[in-house]
């Protein structure tokens, strides 16, 4: 409306709703500048055809010209020739008033302005519809280039998480570190900038867009930094751990990782030790298993390969020491039992000496401090965290000795259990872990588990150790008693006292020999031992020391227990080697030479079980101590067991075809002579085993002559210990042994000789009173002779060494049987006493290579009894002598027509080579 005030002012208005026109005198001029100018559009397209200067200037004319008191006058040829014009424009503006103050000019219709103001809002819209995406894409273009002109600025932070991820990608750890603290530099830069007032909403912009470029960044070093932790968590003694340290230690992080990483290793290590053992069990139950299954069924297949053993072991060659399905157990827990002992032993060893670098602040010196110095404070362990490190140290170690001891302490029946509880354990652990849906976190990986009970739970096992290995110790002696019936069957493998005993030791094959297993075992204590003193060398504390002392030892003595009781089955099951074929090199069969070849190899398998070799070498500190007396007393009842048992199987199987022997009474343990007794009814032993007799006392005297000693010479140099006691104890056993065998196999032959004896001189008619001139020697005697070639002959082609010993035994047991039978002649004729003397003769010129100063008193005896009871009153001496005479010519006779026959009886003349020799 303000535009129109010079119009109303022209008309001499003073509202806009004026009830009359007020008279002015008005110029045309000015008329036609008003009027015309102001509703006639101009040529540029602007009101009065001016700017607002000529406006102003239109304005005070118009102030000067119609001021109070002014007349206008109007030229009447101007006013005549737009008459028409003002005319109209009159009735139009009055009409237009009219109208205006009719229904126009209305406060209900906002005094006439509210089409206007639709008018003006349709055009503000429409003006809108055309102009906004005009006036959009304006701002998005000057956005644009506040957006290029910030990334411009701060390229380098726009492409950093971009650039990190290929450093990760690409493992370039010293490239992202370097590329993250260059960005937090800038960041902070930004962040520290000065404010003012002009540069404030740009810097408010930069700073969103950098916290937000910064906040991307920050996601992606710390997804890197959960991933190194994951790493770490997982790296080993001898990875590359310091790297990760070293990473999370440059970015920055809360929680000290060289603590964190020992506490997780420590964790780690206790968690897979335990895992590992149990694993080692479940190993043992399946290999056990397999043993078992496979036994042979035949004995003659166990003979071949104890009897390979013997032949061809050695303790350093590689050749087969068992049955293969019992070497192939022994092979394999060998190789499981010093791969997890050295893998654990060496991770021990290896944590200790990363925590000790950490303890003393060696390996901290080269280790980062960070952005400014931040991770400074975690290269510093407290008292706590270094106590702490220092008992998990120990722990380890005693957990490592509780494992290995209690592998070895369990038995038979513990094992099975403990396998049995670990795969359920296990079963139900997989079953949960399948139920469970929700994931940890990366940092939760990291969670320390509580070790304390396992660390007491391993004390407690090693400390019970040694007592539950004295109770199996004491149980697993078998002394030697009195064989059972089954000895009639042909030999056995085992026996159920052996087999109970086998119960006692999972670690030990079921029926391993005493070889395999000192073989084995040895080899095993060597590389525990080994372990245990580098372990020992470290400067953990005296306590881990005394731990692996207590470790070593009772893993020494359950492995002597267990080679003492395969020591024990294979004594008893000796006898398999037996073939009963004399050597012709030794006078008796391959047992001796076996036994001694066989014990050598025990005896050296145990002095390496006892005495460990090389442990002490790695470290100052003794962790492998002097053996025990009691285990030392242990290893000597064993060996003089071994000797009882073997030559009881030995005389079982020679007997046993036939009748049982009732073995051994009593024990070299006990310090008294085993009873060696044979049933009084064993009747009249065949011909086979009267050949097994002589060659098991044929046995017996070469292994009292030399075999005997020579063990227990060796045995006293292996263990530094005299065997007085015990080696008179054994003599004394086998001698009462050979005289039980030999009057056992003379027992038949002396009931003939006295048969044959008695019948001739006293059941077989001959009247010794009236008998005549003799003309022969008496047939009984030739028969009893002939007896003795055949005994001669057999105890030739078996033992010849036996054949002085039992010709002199049956001769002297003849000449007793002729003695005690011409006692029970009341009297003899002349004749009679020449006959009985004829007789006594022969046999002592035909026996004279056997005599002996008994046998010859005997002689003596049998004359003088014949000479009592001789009737002396109707002999002349001129008879005498010529029957004398005659007699002499007769044995003479009887020598020459016998000389064949008792060709055996007569001395050989020593050969060239035997008188050279």
């Amino acid at each position: 409306m303000a535009d129109l005030d010079p119009v109303f002012a022209y008309y001499g208005l003073s509202d806009p709703f004026p009830t009359s026109w007020e008279s002015k005198p008005i110029q045309e001029s000015q008329f036609a500048f008003v009027l015309g100018d102001y509703f006639n559009d101009s040529d540029d397209g602007k009101a009065g055809g001016g700017e607002w200067g000529e406006w102003h200037d239109m304005s005070e004319l118009f102030e000067s010209k119609l001021s109070p008191g002014c007349v206008l006058t109007i030229d009447q040829a101007v006013l005549q020739r737009n008459f028409d014009m003002f005319v109209k424009m009159k009735s139009t503006l009055d009409t237009a008033h009219k109208e205006m103050k009719k229904d126009f000019l209305q406060e209900s219709k906002n005094w006439g302005v509210a089409d206007i103001d639709q008018l003006i809002d349709d055009a503000n819209m429409k003006a809108a519809q055309i102009m906004k995406p005009v006036m959009d894409n304006k701002s998005k273009g000057d956005r644009l280039k506040a957006t290029l002109s910030l990334i411009e600025k701060n390229r380098y932070l726009f492409d950093l998480p971009g650039a990190l991820l290929a450093n990760i990608k690409r493992g370039d750890h010293d490239s992202l570190v370097r590329d993250y603290r260059r960005g937090w530099t800038l960041t902070e830069e930004i962040r520290t900038l000065p404010h003012s007032t002009e540069l404030s909403d740009y810097l408010v912009q930069q700073r969103r867009v950098i916290e937000r470029i910064w906040g991307e960044v920050e996601v992606v070093v710390e997804d890197y930094k959960s991933s190194v932790w994951k790493q770490l968590s997982q790296a080993r003694p001898d990875d590359n751990y310091l790297l990760y340290i070293s990473i999370l230690l440059e970015l920055g992080v809360e929680d000290n990782p060289i603590w964190v990483w020992l506490q997780t290793l420590v964790g780690n290590l206790k968690s897979q030790m335990e895992e590992a053992f149990e694993d080692l069990n479940s190993s043992l139950q399946v290999l056990r298993k397999e043993v078992c299954n496979t036994q042979p069924s035949s004995t003659n297949t166990a003979a071949e390969y104890f009897l390979n053993a013997i032949k061809v072991s050695t303790l350093e060659t590689n050749n087969s020491k068992d049955l293969p399905e019992i070497e192939s157990m022994w092979v394999a827990l060998k190789d499981v039992i010093e791969e997890v002992t050295k893998y654990f032993g060496k991770q021990i060893a290896l944590f200790w000496e990363c925590a000790s670098g950490f303890l003393d602040g060696r390996t901290q010196s080269s280790l980062p401090v960070g952005q400014n110095g931040e991770s400074k404070v975690h290269l510093t362990l407290s008292r706590e965290e270094v106590a702490r490190i220092r008992t998990d140290a120990r722990e380890l170690v005693e957990l490592y000795a509780s494992s290995v001891a209690d592998f070895f302490v369990r038995s038979v029946a513990d094992s099975e259990e403990r396998a049995e509880i670990v795969e359920r354990t296990r079963t139900m652990d997989s079953e949960s872990q399948m139920d469970a849906n929700t994931p940890r976190s990366e940092r939760k990986m990291m969670n320390l588990p509580n070790t304390s009970a396992a660390s007491l739970s391993a004390s407690a096992r090693l400390a019970n150790s040694l007592k539950n290995d004295r109770i199996a110790e004491g149980r697993q002696i078998d002394r030697p008693t009195t064989p059972s019936s089954s000895l009639e069957t042909p030999i056995s493998l085992t026996s159920s006292s052996s087999e109970k005993n086998f119960e006692l030791y999972a670690f030990l094959p079921p029926n391993a020999n005493a070889i395999g297993t000192t073989f084995f075992l040895s080899q095993v204590l060597n590389t525990l031992g080994s372990l245990a003193s580098e372990l020992a060398g470290l400067s953990i504390s005296s306590r881990h020391i005394d731990v692996l002392r207590t470790m070593m030892s009772t893993v020494r003595e359950r492995c002597v227990g267990g080679a003492c009781l395969s020591w024990q089955q294979d004594a008893k099951r000796f006898k398999m080697v037996e073939d009963w074929k004399p050597i012709s090199t030794r006078r008796c069969t391959r047992v001796p030479g076996l036994f001694l070849q066989y014990q050598s190899l025990v005896l050296d398998g145990l002095q390496n079980l006892v005495f460990i070799q090389g442990a002490e070498k790695k470290s100052k500190a003794v962790v492998i101590l002097p053996p025990s007396s009691k285990l030392v007393s242990s290893i000597k009842t064993q060996f003089a067991n071994s000797i009882f048992l073997t030559l009881n199987g030995l005389v079982q199987c020679a007997v046993a075809a036939d009748k049982k022997v009732n073995g051994v009474n009593g024990s070299p343990a006990k310090g008294r002579v085993p009873n060696w007794t044979i049933d009084q009814d064993i009747g009249a032993p065949s011909g086979r085993m009267e050949s097994r007799l002589l060659l098991m006392i044929c046995n017996i005297a070469e292994l009292n002559g030399s075999v005997v000693g020579a063990l227990f010479e060796r045995f006293s140099s292996l263990f530094s210990i005299q065997l007085t006691d015990n080696s008179n104890i054994i003599g004394v056993a086998m001698t009462q042994l050979d005289e039980q065998l030999f009057t056992t196999f003379t027992k038949k032959k002396r009931a003939n000789f006295t048969t044959i004896i008695r019948t001739g001189i006293l059941r077989s008619g001959i009247l010794w009173s009236q008998l005549g001139k003799p003309t022969d020697v008496s047939p009984y005697i030739y028969n009893v002779l002939l007896q003795l070639v055949l005994v001669h002959m057999q105890v030739s082609s078996v033992g010849p060494i036996l054949v002085k010993r039992v010709i002199m035994d049956l001769l002297h047991h003849i000449v007793n049987t002729i003695l005690e039978s011409f006692r029970q002649i009341d009297k003899f004729s002349l004749g009679g006493m020449l006959q009985a003397t004829i007789d006594v003769e022969f046999v002592n010129q035909k026996m004279t290579v056997y005599g002996t100063p008994d046998i010859e008193g005997l002689y003596q005896t049998c004359y003088a009894t014949i000479q009592d009871a001789t009737d002396r009153s109707r002999m002349e001496v001129d008879v005498m002598t010529r029957q004398l005479e005659d007699m002499k010519k007769l044995l003479l006779k009887c020598h020459k027509q016998s000389r064949m026959e008792f060709l055996c009886f007569k001395e050989e003349k020593p050969t060239k080579s035997k008188e050279i020799s």
